[in-house]
């Protein structure tokens, strides 16, 4: 396979570039390091999960997904826009139980994909859970019997690699018309994008079978494909085709170990920041790798800038201390300077809040919002924006471009921080925000911008995102003017059932 700027990583040169190589790595390597949270036998966290959950209707969002189902016509309040026709998707964690064993943390469960047709006759639904190595083993088991970043199981199944332990659940991008579920861990897996079956483990070649290929590519103007995929001191960065084809990858080192989860795609640059955390492997025996994690009080994000065709490093520099899930959208300024936003919460423990849900606690959410300039030279600027968000989300006509406007999940109801009830609108160039409450009784996930077919306008299209109703115990998919979300919705499709929360999707727009 051939591509530009090859540099080192040729066929030879990516099996070859470190130690064994990455054919030898994938077969041997642990789970990705993260951790260091207090020990809790696994034997409690479902009894603990069951007594929370008979007074606490909330956890409905962490409790296994009641089935598969297939709804052809959901109700629906308000009008469908015209104009909005495709498909959402979202993939998340919702198997958690088995035979009376309940996983330790959230980000263990197996990945559901579930799938929103919207079109004129109105919307449907289809949820499936992805077939992977390990949940087949597990349903013939009928318990797990697999390896976990949380740790706690009783392993009868032997490590033969990342994707033995891949539970496919984190995102969803669609790819030459197959959709690829996303694990940060192990490899793409394939999906039909209208039946959601599983076709097998996506092997991008050169030796990368089971490498890490992270659960936030990056899509550039030319609908190439970017991604990261994480090696503790090290990261492996990819270029792909529009078709999903290995052009490039190379691995370079970045001095320290250090956790990221998504990335930065400018039109010159890849960036890559690495979190204020560190791996403790004498605790990831008994707490699992998420369990090794712990935060570095005082040490800066590291931030590491690599040219987004050569994979060579431009420069490095740094960030206050904290913890970044996510970034919005990424811009780079003709003399170097780059722009971003992102959700920062000084907490570099932030992984550990996500133990507590397995036990029907709810996590601390205290991310803030903020504007970020990396000048070419010269001293950065950090600007405050939104509190208490996560999920940035831009139009996606508008990444790696000046962007206006950044989209957040984030929290309306006064003293609340177990979970995310509004939606905002934040104007980057003024700081001002357009919020929708959805109510107390919500807790909504990750929202989408579908730009309306045709329009240039950066704000012209529409919000689209999921949720669960707590009091009704019921899943809606809601549709917003992105133009001015605090309005109200426009239209919202009800199912009959609560799915649990998921993490990332899509929207793929219907062909013409």
């Amino acid at each position: 396979m051939s591509g530009p700027h090859r540099t080192e990583a040729s066929r030879r040169g990516f099996l070859t570039g470190t130690a064994g190589g990455l054919a030898a790595f994938a077969a041997t390597r642990s789970l990705p390091a993260f951790a260091q949270e207090p020990y809790h036998p696994i034997d409690e966290i479902a009894p603990a999960f069951a007594k929370a959950r008979a007074s606490d209707p909330r956890l409905a969002g962490f409790a296994n997904a009641a089935g598969e189902f297939d709804f052809t016509h959901i109700r629906i309040e308000g009008k469908i826009p015209k104009g909005l026709r495709g498909a959402f998707y979202r993939n998340g964690p919702a198997l958690f139980e088995r035979d009376g064993v309940r996983y330790r943390h959230w980000f263990d469960g197996d990945g559901l994909v579930q799938r929103w047709s919207v079109g004129p006759s109105g919307i449907s639904y289809r949820g499936r859970f992805v077939a992977t190595h390990k949940r087949a083993l597990e349903e013939k088991a009928g318990k797990f019997v697999v390896a976990t970043s949380g740790g706690g199981i009783a392993i009868k199944a032997p490590l033969t690699g990342s994707d033995s332990t891949n539970p496919s659940n984190t995102s969803i991008l669609p790819v030459d018309g197959a959709m690829w579920a996303l694990w940060e861990g192990g490899s793409a897996v394939e999906l039909d994008a209208e039946t959601l079956a599983t076709k097998g483990y996506v092997d991008l070649g050169q030796g990368s079978k089971g490498a890490p290929f992270s659960a936030h590519p990056r899509v550039g103007e030319d609908g190439r494909i970017w991604n990261v995929g994480s090696l503790g001191s090290r990261v492996i960065l990819y270029r792909l085709s529009k078709n999903g084809k290995l052009e490039q990858a190379r691995i370079q080192p970045l001095g320290q170990p250090g956790y990221y989860h998504d990335f930065l795609l400018t039109s010159r640059s890849l960036v890559v920041i690495q979190s204020s955390t560190q791996s403790d492997a004498t605790r990831s025996i008994e707490n699992g790798s998420f369990g090794s994690m712990r935060a570095m009080p005082g040490k800066p994000m590291k931030v590491h800038i690599f040219d987004r065709e050569t994979f060579d490093l431009i420069r490095q520099t740094e960030l206050p201390e904290g913890f970044v899930f996510h970034f919005g959208n990424g811009w780079e300024e003709e003399d170097g300077t780059i722009r971003f936003d992102m959700a920062h919460d000084r907490n570099g423990d932030l992984m550990l809040e996500f133990f507590k849900p397995m036990r029907g606690i709810f996590p601390d959410w205290n991310a803030r919002a903020y504007r970020v300039t990396l000048p070419a030279k010269g001293a950065r600027l950090v600007e405050p924006l939104q509190k208490q968000v996560e999920f940035p989300k831009v139009n996606p006509h508008f990444e790696t471009r000046r962007n206006r406007f950044v989209y957040m999940s984030t929290m309306a109801t006064a003293g609340r921080t177990d979970w995310f009830d509004a939606v905002v609108k934040i104007d980057l160039e003024n700081g001002k925000d357009q919020v929708f409450r959805y109510g107390p009784e919500w807790m909504i996930e990750e929202h989408l911008f579908v730009p309306r077919p045709g329009s240039v306008k950066e704000d012209d299209g529409w919000l689209v995102g999921t949720a669960l109703n707590w009091k009704k115990q019921k899943s809606a998919l809601t549709i917003f003017d992105a133009a001015h979300p605090e309005r109200g919705f426009l239209a919202r499709g009800w199912l009959d059932t609560a799915m649990p929360l998921g993490l990332h999707g899509q929207f793929v727009p219907a062909s013409a």
